[in-house]
């Protein structure tokens, strides 16, 4: 019989309950059979080790086997979000801090980044929120709050929004962490614009998880990344005890790939901007009609359209 990606990764998973931990990818999936490799740290590519992305596996369904399901990229910018509701999306602060000049759209569940593979369409991108309090620096401090929404024109019909929040840090530290989205160049040299996910762990040491009283959070893993990855979500699989869903094992969203300073990933970290408790209060204002919020700057883009699948846009 033969299952899908999702029911073989909670088959898989199901069998390993007894673990502390449980990998997303499958045995035998490996994105490099390499050893002793170096890492790579530039502006635009971040791995640590040998490269261990692996492409979405071409028999499944994005449209409905997570995380592909809830993964999009932006268009023209080029960052990768997460469908959280109906019709916001969370992502990297600096892929939207410099938008309002320009028409931005969000397609969800890519098979790749082509007009001809968009089974839902592009949604035109209505208005964003950066945080006030984010710089672009190479200060953790700063880098705490490099998350942000964008909010769409309209609702994404027929999807469903990944499960996200807050994740006490003593279920993480003993946990895989995985990252999927949309990078700019290809790890295997195939063709460009496919999703790609990867596994990594937690540094032992979290000096900046917790920021003033929980306001914010910054935590290092050694996930790798480039280009369009920025702002991919970033999850561990939780268990029937770590959850309040009634799936046997849920992933969930706890924060947001950045990226770090070449020096920080030389030093083998990989910056991720936590959703605290006090983040997700922000993220959850924005999603409600009737709540002014100051953390946020809000900023109105011009009229961006929605076109369905598979069309050109805009």
């Amino acid at each position: 019989m033969r299952h899908s990606y999702l029911t073989r990764i909670l088959i898989f998973c199901s069998l390993a309950l007894a673990h502390i931990s449980c990998s997303e990818l499958l045995p035998g999936q490996v994105g490099t059979d390499e050893t002793g490799c170096s890492n790579i740290c530039n502006d635009s590519t971040m791995i640590i080790g040998c490269d261990n992305r692996v492409a979405r596996p071409d028999d499944i369904d994005s449209t409905t086997e997570e995380p592909w399901s809830f993964i999009g990229a932006f268009d023209p910018i080029g960052c990768t979000g997460t469908l959280i509701g109906d019709r916001f999306v969370l992502t990297a602060a600096h892929c939207l801090q410099n938008q309002g000049k320009g028409q931005l759209g969000f397609a969800l569940a890519q098979k790749a980044r082509a007009e001809s593979q968009r089974p839902f369409g592009t949604n035109g991108v209505r208005r964003v929120f950066v945080p006030t309090a984010y710089q672009d620096s190479n200060d953790e401090i700063d880098q705490a709050f490099d998350f942000a929404i964008a909010e769409l024109w309209e609702p994404i019909e027929g999807a469903t929004p990944a499960v996200w929040g807050h994740v006490d840090w003593d279920i993480l530290r003993f946990k895989p962490v995985f990252t999927a989205g949309y990078p700019g160049t290809q790890p295997d040299n195939g063709f460009n614009g496919r999703p790609w996910i990867t596994e990594g762990n937690y540094a032992s040491e979290q000096p900046f998880g917790w920021i003033d009283n929980g306001e914010s959070g910054l935590l290092y893993t050694n996930l790798d990344g480039s280009g369009g990855q920025s702002g991919s979500p970033v999850y561990s699989l939780l268990t029937p005890s770590q959850h309040d869903e009634d799936a046997v094992i849920v992933r969930k969203i706890n924060g947001v790939l950045i990226g770090s300073p070449v020096a920080a990933c030389l030093a083998d970290e990989v910056w991720v901007a936590r959703l605290t408790p006090a983040a997700v209060a922000h993220i959850e204002n924005t999603m409600s009609p009737d709540t002014v919020d100051p953390f946020w700057t809000v900023i109105e883009l011009p009229m961006s359209p929605t076109t369905g699948p598979d069309e050109d846009w805009p």
